[in-house]
């Protein structure tokens, strides 16, 4: 009986959306996708949930008032409903047809609210952003599908598009509108305490009951208010099922079209890569792609915190590596670029790093050799021209995948012994007390460990406006230091470049210091860190952000002190090392390869 009733409550909530979908386009059942790899939120919890007060969830900012017009036709304000009362808050519209979207977070929010018996304490709210389409009458039909007797559970929408606008760019919610009724958005649940401040966020790979459900217990008990007994978990009969085979290069990265490039693309990728390792594309004939992005040391450099262009002259940041790269839509430390064909033209130009005066000198200078004149005619009929450069240079930055890391068969091929202890211990601590994933994103089928998003964590602001060191350590060959008072140099030495981060981009006052968020796949092998270099070990990343980065009137209000303690340190290290890819080498032994006596000479 007790199976039977597990499995007559899945079957509900696949047929439910089902007919979903059939009411909102589709003519049968037949349409929809046969496939659908469902989030963690619908299976059993693949890890201990952390016990109830063993840990804190320190405040990530207040939560914001608006005014909202709810299923019954009554008007209000978010702060009244929010008063007193520990509150799940999620955003969705109604002909959500992401069975991974709005419907998981109704699901999992229908769990907590039959776990949770003092319900009195607790409370949800469903707020649509489709103020068109899901008026009080259509969210009042749609709440009788979710609401149990005795709980709140409120469904709301904004009185007018302008109100609505203000509350999703507070709550940093995106929505985007296609074919004129289909939402995009992410998926982002708040937990919010009695006293109105943000607690948590869940995004789709960490929205589940159980953890959820002991996050509330430990506000509650924070509050010193008695929670009844929490009803038996009923567990998800979906079990975790590979979503590739273990040995896939792209095991843990989203699905994406191959490079959109009609021409010859093996010639393409090779004709990249040529031009990639080519010293002569400076303006001085001295420096390559690969110098700085260098292959054997993750495709960044490992002995220098900041590059060094020609004739070394100083670049103010840290070589980011180009690994996965071509799964980012937001590039640079300032992400002033989004795509990798124009990508190329910054350090091509940069007056610090290739040097080049203009696109023509670097279209000259590719045309002086013959043989790349050839190349280039075979594959593109216009030959040599901007757009060509920048297409070659991205057909091999595609080629630059390295996923298929432990991690990865922990979390997306079933492989159980993927992970060690200590690394299944900090992926608890990565996703849970550390808020590692607030901003290095796991989602529930791919993860890139980034919210492609900039933020100020004080290391910015820091070293433009408290750097008073007297003794500065440079690096003058592997493994040998020297360092000097800054005092005798500084007569003769340019001042230190200041770094405002995104806001020399926008020039919006608010983005001073902000800096994008990295990936973290293949970390271990991509020291130094942060966007100058300067923390050395990943053990020094972890305690800054312990520590709660560096204050400043601009700090992130997602970074906060989180109280690790040293063990839990080493296991968040250990995790972190999880995710270097198994394919690696295969990438830089394919960099390295010699390039065939028929290609263009790059000596």
């Amino acid at each position: 009986m007790y199976l039977m009733l597990r499995l007559s409550g899945l079957m509900f909530l696949c047929v439910v959306h089902a007919m979903a979908l059939a009411g909102h386009g589709h003519d049968t059942v037949s349409d929809v996708p046969k496939t659908v790899v469902l989030a963690p939120g619908y299976r059993t919890l693949s890890y201990p949930a952390p016990q109830v007060g063993s840990y804190s969830l320190p405040s990530i900012s207040d939560a914001f008032d608006a005014p909202y017009l709810s299923s019954l036709g009554l008007e209000g304000t978010l702060h009244d409903l929010m008063d007193g009362k520990v509150t799940i808050l999620s955003f969705i519209y109604t002909k959500c047809e992401d069975v991974n979207g709005c419907p998981l977070a109704a699901f999992v929010m229908g769990q907590i609210q039959k776990q949770v018996k003092q319900t009195e304490s607790v409370q949800f709210i469903s707020y649509s952003f489709d103020i068109k389409n899901d008026t009080p009458k259509v969210l009042e039909n749609y709440a009788q599908s979710f609401r149990n007797d005795g709980a709140k559970w409120d469904f709301l929408t904004a009185p007018n598009s302008e109100r609505l606008e203000n509350l999703l760019k507070q709550y940093n919610q995106t929505v985007q509108i296609s074919d004129g009724q289909i939402y995009s958005h992410m998926l982002r649940v708040f937990l919010i305490d009695s006293k109105k401040r943000i607690r948590n966020i869940y995004s789709t790979a960490f929205l589940h009951a159980d953890t959820i459900t002991n996050d509330i217990e430990t506000l509650l008990k924070e509050d010193h208010i008695a929670l009844s007994a929490v009803m038996g978990r009923v567990p998800m009969l979906v079990e975790k099922t590979p979503l590739m085979n273990k040995d896939s290069l792209t095991n843990g990265l989203p699905n994406k079209q191959p490079y959109s490039s009609e021409k010859s693309l093996a010639e393409l990728e090779e004709l990249g890569r040529q031009l990639f390792f080519d010293r002569k594309l400076s303006h001085n004939g001295t420096l390559s792609c690969g110098m700085c992005h260098i292959p054997q040391q993750g495709f960044t450099s490992n002995e220098l915190s900041t590059a060094v262009g020609i004739e070394g002259r100083t670049v103010k940041r840290n070589t980011p590596t180009l690994l996965n790269v071509s799964y980012l839509s937001s590039l640079f430390h300032d992400s002033r670029e989004s795509k990798l064909e124009q990508q190329i033209w910054s350090p091509l130009l940069a007056h610090n790093e290739m040097g080049n005066p203009s696109v023509d000198f670097v279209v000259k200078s590719i045309e002086a050799n013959p043989n790349y004149e050839i190349a280039f005619r075979k594959i593109f009929d216009e030959g040599i021209t901007m757009g060509t450069i920048g297409q070659a240079f991205a057909a091999y930055q595609h080629t630059l995948i390295a996923a298929d890391s432990p991690a990865d068969r922990y979390l997306y091929a079933g492989d159980n012994d993927a992970l060690s202890e200590s690394e299944k211990n900090g992926y608890g601590i990565f996703i849970g007390k550390g808020r590692c994933s607030g901003c290095h994103l796991v989602q529930s089928n791919f993860a890139l460990f980034t919210d492609e998003l900039a933020h100020n964590t004080g290391v910015g602001y820091k070293k433009t406006m408290t750097n008073n060191a007297s003794f500065f350590t440079a690096k003058i060959a592997p493994g040998i230091d020297v360092s000097y008072d800054v005092n005798y140099v500084s007569p003769s030495a340019e001042p230190p470049p200041s770094d405002l981060g995104k806001y020399e981009i926008t020039e919006v006052p608010s983005d001073r210091w902000k800096f994008r968020t990295p990936t973290l796949r293949n970390i271990e092998l991509t020291a130094p860190y942060m966007h100058d270099g300067s923390f050395q070990t990943l053990s020094d990343v972890v305690r800054f952000y312990n520590q709660g980065g560096f204050n400043n009137p601009l700090l992130d209000s997602l970074i906060k002190p989180l109280s690790l303690t040293e063990a839990e340190e080493k296991d968040l290290v250990s995790f972190l090392r999880s995710l270097t890819s198994s394919q690696v080498n295969r990438v830089v032994d394919r960099a390295l390869q010699e390039f065939s006596p028929n290609s263009v000479s790059i000596d």
